[in-house]
C-alpha cells in the first residue's frame, strides 16, 4: 500500500522494547492529525527475526525501504536509545529524508571495549539461561522511582519487553556493540533538533551524557524530563507530548 504522505513522524524504539513504548504519543498525534510511522526491529514486537546478524546500517536501510514503499518523502525521527543510533546513521547516509530530529535518552559515543565485553557476556548468558534475567535488569535500570511506584506501567513495560525474542535480543546486542561513533557527525546536523533526557536516568544514559549531543549540534535544544529515566515518552508522556507537539508545530511553521 502506498499512502503518499509528504512528511511523517518516525518512531524508533529503545532496546529491548518495541514501538508500543510510544503508545501515548500515538494517541496524541492522532488527535492532532499528525501522520506517523512506528516500526519494530527484527525479533521485537511484530517484526520477524532477521535471517542473519545485522548492523545498525542494515536496520536503517530496512526502515527507509519501508518508508519509501509507503510513499513518504521526509521523516521527523524520534529515537529513544537504540533508536537514536539509527537516527545518526540516517543522517550520515540519507540526510535528504530528515526534516527534524528528536534524540531521546541516547548517546553519540560508540561502546567502549568494556561495554562491548558486557554485551557479549550478556549474549552468552542468554544462550544458557534465556532472556528473563535481562528483562528484570532492564526494568530496574531503565525506570525512574516514580515509574516503579506505578505497578500498571511496570507491568505494561514488562509485557512489551517480553515480546522480544531471544534471537532478536542477541542480534540487537551485537549491532549495538559494533555501532559507529557519531560524535564527529554532530556539527553537520543542520535540521531543527531537540535532545531529551530523563532526569532520573542514572544507570543507562545520564543527562550529562545525553546533553553532549545537544552541545555538539548548532541551535539544538536540550530538555530534561522529570519523573522519568531512560524512557521519557512512556514514563512521563504528558510532559513529553507537550515538548513534542511544540517542536512539531515549530517545524511546520518554517
Amino acid at each position: 500500500m502506498r499512502v503518499f504522505i509528504d512528511k511523517a513522524v518516525l518512531f524508533l524504539h529503545a532496546f529491548p522494547l518495541n514501538s508500543e513504548m510510544f503508545c501515548y504519543q500515538f494517541e496524541t498525534l492522532e488527535k492532532e492529525g499528525v501522520p506517523y510511522i512506528a516500526v519494530d526491529y527484527p525479533g521485537f514486537g511484530n517484526e520477524r527475526n532477521f535471517p542473519s546478524d545485522y548492523s545498525i546500517e542494515t536496520l536503517t536501510d530496512v526502515i527507509l525501504g519501508k518508508i519509501k514503499d509507503m510513499g513518504v518523502k521526509k521523516v521527523i525521527p524520534i529515537g529513544d536509545s537504540m533508536g537514536g543510533y539509527i537516527m545518526f546513521d540516517m543522517w550520515r547516509r540519507y540526510p535528504e529524508v530528515v526534516d527534524g530530529m528528536v534524540f531521546v535518552s541516547t548517546r553519540a559515543e560508540a561502546d567502549t571495549e568494556e561495554a562491548k565485553q558486557t554485551r557479549f557476556a550478556t549474549i552468552e548468558r542468554i544462550k544458557k539461561e534465556g532472556k528473563g534475567f535481562l528483562i528484570e535488569f532492564m526494568l530496574e535500570a531503565q525506570t525512574s522511582p516514580a515509574t516503579k511506584k506505578n505497578p500498571e506501567k511496570m507491568e505494561k513495560l514488562k509485557c512489551i519487553m517480553n515480546q522480544a525474542t531471544e534471537e532478536g535480543i542477541i542480534k540487537a546486542l551485537k549491532a549495538l556493540a559494533y555501532r559507529a561513533d557519531n560524535t564527529g557527525l554532530l556539527p553537520s546536523i543542520d535540521v531543527p533538533t531537540i535532545v531529551v533526557a530523563g532526569k532520573d536516568d542514572e544507570k543507562v544514559t545520564p543527562p550529562e551524557i545525553v546533553k553532549k549531543i545537544a552541545d555538539g549540534i548548532k541551535d539544538a535544544q536540550f530538555i530534561e524530563v522529570e519523573n522519568s529515566a531512560h524512557l521519557p515518552p512512556f514514563e512521563n508522556p504528558d510532559r513529553f507530548n507537550e515538548i513534542l507537539i511544540t517542536f512539531l508545530k515549530k517545524i511546520s511553521q518554517r
